[in-house]
């Protein structure tokens, strides 16, 4: 995402750490760092990661000093061998260390709660750059720094995630929106049963929407998220904007949009359910009960969701849902025949008003030359008849699992939104 600000006003963050780069934890704290900052009508021109090498951090601190107006670092705070950041700072910014007698208040009242002394390891938490404000922990032992050099700010935070994200509430958050001329308003669409590619096509030129606002495409095997993004005067004109966007995606593409910024696609199924007053029942073989699932993620599930059949061998598909093993044994249990049957049984065997199945061979062994690894069946049932579509995923189990979940759900809500067809 590209912000029109003067570089001046952008912001930057740099991870530090041995453990982000080598891929050994996995970095949160740049992503929050980056939504909360563009939250605040601030752009993020760069995120770094950088391991403890002290020339390095050295080189990457003064460098963005150079460029930003803001930069946040965070990692190696801490009392361990790697925890290098603060000896590098007081090279930085030319600082003598002076003993802060809060934060050794603050350090003593953390130990008396665990009726120990404090360390003498941690005995150098209160030793603090004396050209610098403290950024008082009280939800860690590690305190924060705030550094400015030349009109440009640097905070300097510990890496544990629920500290960070304090400090940033706490102190950088209101400084930061101070200086802020605008408001930053977003929106995620989400889709799903399309291709980026064939969705793009759909959507046409786009020209005119990114005229008002910020786009971004992003995919995954569960279907693409569309962000909707922009800078505005107030956060009701950005909210105004973002209605107007996104009623333009939804003239073009509505079908395959199902819901929006952290709503699920098994909750908005849930809702069609229960605003209609009719139940689900689902029937997996080659998911194992992942659709079933994540139905039950949502509170309230069982007002709606009946019951759930994992029939993963051919006798279970017989003896539990009804389904005729001539049928099976001429067509093979991953069939479009056997699906319809499936789906029909578990709407039989439960009362459920709508039953979804799903058949295939989710891999990486099991193919043949005439079903693939991948193949999946995927019917859904009702009072009307019953549907049905074959698919070829890919090797990939995992995936083809959580494909194949979503794609029924999906199924099951076009469905009740009477946009089912062949």
């Amino acid at each position: 995402m590209i912000f029109k600000e003067p570089i001046s006003k952008q912001a930057e963050v740099l991870v530090i750490g041995d453990e982000v780069i080598s891929g050994l934890i996995v970095d949160t704290n740049s992503k929050y760092l980056g939504e909360q900052i563009h939250a605040l009508g601030i752009g993020v021109s760069r995120i770094t990661k950088v391991g403890d090498d002290p020339s390095i951090i050295e080189q990457c601190v003064t460098q963005a000093l150079q460029r930003s107006r803001w930069i946040i670092l965070t990692g190696g705070l801490g009392i361990t061998h790697d925890d290098i950041t603060k000896s590098v700072l007081i090279k930085v910014f030319g600082s003598e260390l002076r003993r802060d007698e809060k934060v050794e208040t603050m350090l003593q009242e953390v130990f008396n709660k665990r009726n120990r002394e404090v360390p003498e390891s941690v005995q150098s938490q209160c030793e603090v750059p004396d050209n610098c404000q403290v950024l008082y922990n009280d939800a860690g032992t590690a305190p924060g720094f705030r550094f400015e050099k030349d009109g440009n700010v640097l905070f300097c935070l510990p890496g544990v995630p629920h500290e960070m994200k304090h400090l940033f509430e706490e102190y950088i958050s209101p400084e930061m929106v101070k200086h802020s001329s605008q408001t930053f308003s977003q929106r995620i669409l989400k889709t799903t049963g399309i291709s980026e590619a064939d969705l793009w096509e759909k959507v046409g030129s786009i020209t005119t929407l990114q005229e008002k606002a910020t786009l971004a495409s992003l995919p995954s095997h569960l279907g693409v998220r569309i962000r909707i993004s922009c800078l505005a005067e107030t956060k009701e004109k950005g909210e105004a904007v973002l209605d107007e966007v996104e009623q333009s995606f939804v003239n073009r593409i509505g079908e395959y949009v199902y819901g929006k910024n952290e709503e699920m696609l098994e909750a908005v199924v849930g809702r069609l359910l229960t605003e209609k007053s009719m139940t689900l029942a689902t029937a997996e073989s080659c998911t194992g009960g992942l659709i079933g699932h994540r139905l039950t993620q949502v509170s309230g599930s069982s007002q709606y969701y009946k019951e759930g059949f994992v029939v993963y061998s051919n006798n279970a598909k017989v003896s539990r849902l009804g389904v005729d093993p001539q049928v099976i044994n001429d067509h093979g249990a991953v069939s479009e025949p056997v699906a319809r049957l499936m789906a029909e049984g578990v709407c039989r065997v439960t009362g459920a008003d709508i039953g979804v199945s799903v058949t295939g061979i989710a891999g990486p062994t099991g193919g043949t030359e005439n079903k693939p690894v991948g193949l999946t069946y995927i019917a859904v049932s009702d009072s009307s008849g019953t549907w049905c579509r074959k698919f070829i995923y890919t090797h990939d189990r995992i995936k083809n699992k959580e494909r194949v979940a979503q794609t029924a759900l999906n199924f099951v809500r076009l469905k009740l939104q009477g946009q089912l067809r062949e």
